[in-house]
């Protein structure tokens, strides 16, 4: 998608009267010719970048649906991918995890153009929550540039709306509607844009999507807990404690 080339701007006049070479002026608008051929030059390379963005993304999405197909088989899969990322497990509760644990597959398709927004798509097996077995949320760019949302409407089933309230205070329960003190369900996100909206919707996309295996195995998680020496030295300073203990008692036998 090519850009309409940037129009020179105008430069101001200045006072050259105090420019003994009464050059200023035609030097300043030199340069700005000069940066309105390198605008230019930028939006051809952005428009370069974009033609091969969309060029890889049509080549991945084999290995993405090769990836999803191998998914399906792991019980559980999103449901502890979901749990193990530090973002979107601050939204769940225990309640959104039973709802999780019969989720089937994840699926971001970004627009043909990139630019213009991208859908997120959580699929389904038949549940005791909603009748859905889709659910959409899609995001659409604006001409001015704004990000606006369409969802998927949930049908719970009768007694399982999770995103539903009511005035009675207690702890929560699976299927049961939610008090006001309790933080909204992460289905919420499909409703309105109240729990972060776009920055939900980036967070599935661009990490999660990209590569769901780091959150499920947990390997930051287990690379910390590798590369954590804080144990080791207090380890060693003990051993040298113990020695200089045991050397002393042997001096006061003698």
């Amino acid at each position: 998608m090519a850009n309409a080339q940037a129009s020179p701007r105008k430069m101001p006049k200045l006072d050259t009267t105090a420019d003994t070479n009464g050059d200023s002026q035609d030097i300043l608008e030199e340069i700005d010719s000069i940066q309105t051929q390198l605008d230019s030059l930028n939006d051809q390379a952005s428009d370069e970048i974009l033609k091969v963005e969309q060029k890889y993304n049509q080549m991945r999405k084999p290995h993405y649906n090769k990836r999803s197909a191998l998914i399906g088989k792991i019980p559980d899969f999103w449901l502890n991918t979901f749990m193990n990322h530090p973002q979107i497990a601050a939204l769940l509760d225990e309640a959104d995890e039973e709802v999780l644990r019969y989720m089937t597959q994840l699926n971001v398709e970004e627009t043909e153009d990139i630019r213009s927004g991208y859908k997120i798509i959580f699929e389904f097996k038949t549940n005791p929550f909603f009748e859905n077995t889709q659910l959409v949320k899609e995001f659409t760019m604006s001409e001015s540039g704004d990000m606006g949302t369409t969802e998927t409407k949930i049908n719970w089933k009768a007694g399982m709306a999770l995103t539903e309230k009511n005035g009675d205070k207690g702890k929560g329960k699976v299927g049961g509607k939610r008090d006001r003190d309790d933080p909204p369900s992460f289905f919420s996100w499909f409703e309105d844009n109240s729990m972060g909206g776009d920055e939900v919707g980036e967070v599935i996309k661009d990490d999660i999507w990209a590569n769901p295996m780091q959150y499920y195995l947990d390997l930051d998680e287990e690379e910390d807990l590798e590369d954590d020496p804080e144990d080791e030295p207090e380890d060693e300073e003990e051993g040298d404690e113990g020695a200089e203990d045991g050397a002393a008692d042997e001096e006061e036998e003698e």
